[in-house]
């Protein structure tokens, strides 16, 4: 049996009972995935139909080289039963992409990398807000990190984030090419969002945007 003891004032997994739905599991989705599982959520869905690539390598650092070419939510489910142990987290993996029209409830985390699928994401989650207590939005540029967390049923923050923080792949800032992401940016990505799902659970304040530039410029 797994002893959280030492985490219980935090987080107490048994008496979170909300399942978790991580959408992406790249960059940020692989390093969710192992948080949450690690923390004792007894339910997670990830949704991805991507294969791990080479390139993604250094920067899914929670996966093995070993499984590139296959599905990342293959790897991500092989590296979770290694990590706690076949069986002990309800994994749930789904080989395709979130639409407006997929099912979605309890906690909702996006780790998409574009707005197209963001928007489709949202649109999906505003639609089934009474379900959805807990919505968080994660991003990455460069070294610059932006998590957005609120429930979707405060429709003042979700007029703000509709309104300002939702625009085209076009409007998105461009990066240079090696610039779309690091391996520790994902990690910090990670820890941000494992803390606010501990405060969601301790229904304590969620800041609305946490964003931080890195860089040193």
């Amino acid at each position: 049996m797994r002893d959280f003891s030492d985490q219980t004032n935090i987080f107490d997994p048994s008496k979170f009972t909300w399942p978790v739905h991580i959408v992406g599991a790249g960059g940020i989705g692989n390093i969710v995935v192992q948080l949450l599982a690690k923390m004792g959520v007894q339910e997670i869905h990830l949704w991805d139909d991507d294969v791990l690539e080479t390139r993604n390598g250094p920067v899914e650092i929670a996966y093995s080289e070993a499984y590139v070419g296959q599905l990342k939510i293959d790897a991500a489910r092989a590296t979770v039963d290694f990590l706690v142990g076949e069986g002990a987290v309800k994994l749930i993996t789904h080989n395709e992409r979130v639409t407006k029209d997929t099912a979605l409830e309890g906690v909702v985390i996006s780790g998409v990398d574009s707005m197209a699928s963001r928007a489709e994401i949202w649109e999906c989650v505003k639609d089934n807000f009474l379900g959805i207590p807990l919505y968080v939005d994660a991003r990455s540029s460069g070294e610059e990190i932006m998590v957005f967390g609120f429930s979707p049923a405060d429709f003042a923050a979700a007029e703000e984030y509709t309104e300002d923080w939702m625009y085209s792949d076009s409007e998105a800032s461009k990066l240079e090419c090696g610039a779309r992401n690091i391996g520790y940016i994902a990690a910090m990505i990670g820890g941000e969002i494992a803390r606010i799902v501990t405060r969601f659970h301790r229904d304590l304040p969620i800041e609305f945007r946490t964003a931080r530039d890195l860089s040193n410029n």
